[in-house]
């Protein structure tokens, strides 16, 4: 009888790559160990959002935090001997002073309101300015897993960063174990959630994810074998990312999955 090999490669412990990723150390000073492949298979691991709305909220603050300055006397006020201070100033004395209480409040909440739809403008430009830096990155770190030998490191991750020495020492890892995802075999579907800016040069990303891309074995790539199935898994992920502005243009900083499950899908791209 003539037995038709599997396109999965399978052994008694096996298990999914938990993030399509190999496990990286948390030591700083961790370097890329050489990799013998073996029977055994693979094992593999990976490792607080800000909320969207800080942003405005701290501008509410802010501007709340400020007096009124839309008040303007002419001629001004000026104290007099036995007046009252402008910080005893009630609702009466006010009205002594032909003054109507009711023009303050629409005054404060007239400013509160112009800050707000300033601070959402400018929420939406941040996101969409985020969009127009970040895509091209994420392009590029998608086709990293396609071609690891070929990624192009020091384009897209920042010198000295976390994302650059783990990006290193996966694609050493997928490079080695001759492990790699192919075009149209599923894909990384992903979206902007939130964006905060610390700094002109620093970005904060949330993005969701939803990852359907296969992962082969190319190793027996010439044999009647072909290419073999690693790990299919489909995955939801909710990952934060940093980016610095380095030369005027944007690298990764960093990378941090913040949530991801291989059965609830939690969030759409």
């Amino acid at each position: 009888m003539h037995m038709v090999p599997s396109r999965h490669r399978a052994c008694l412990h096996y298990q999914p790559l938990t993030d399509k990723e190999p496990f990286m150390s948390r030591s700083p000073d961790a370097r890329v160990a050489p990799y013998v492949r073996s029977a055994t298979c693979v094992r593999v691991a990976t490792c607080f959002v800000a909320a969207a709305g800080l942003l405005a909220a701290a501008s509410v603050l802010a501007a709340c935090s400020q007096p009124p300055e839309a008040l303007v006397f002419n001629p001004p006020i000026e104290a007099t001997d036995g007046a009252v201070g402008k910080d005893d100033i009630g609702n009466d004395d006010l009205a002594e002073l032909g003054i109507d209480a009711s023009t303050l409040t629409d005054a404060v909440t007239k400013e509160i309101e112009d800050t707000m739809a300033d601070v959402a403008a400018s929420e939406t430009t941040l996101l969409s300015d985020a969009g127009i830096h970040f895509a091209p990155l994420m392009t590029e770190w998608i086709n990293c897993f396609n071609a690891p030998d070929e990624c192009r490191i020091a384009k897209i991750t920042a010198p000295d960063s976390p994302e650059r020495s783990r990006l290193t020492e996966a694609t050493a890892y997928y490079t080695a174990e001759q492990l790699r995802t192919r075009p149209g075999e599923g894909r990384l579907e992903w979206a902007i959630e939130s964006a905060q800016a610390p700094s002109n040069d620093a970005l904060r990303l949330v993005t969701c994810e939803y990852d359907t891309r296969i992962y082969f074995d190319v190793s027996l790539a010439d044999t009647e074998l072909g290419d073999i199935i690693f790990d299919s898994t489909v995955w939801t992920r909710r990952v934060e990312w940093g980016l610095r502005r380095v030369d005027d243009a944007w690298r990764i900083e960093s990378r941090r999955i913040e949530r991801r499950s291989p059965v609830e899908r939690f969030c759409q791209p």
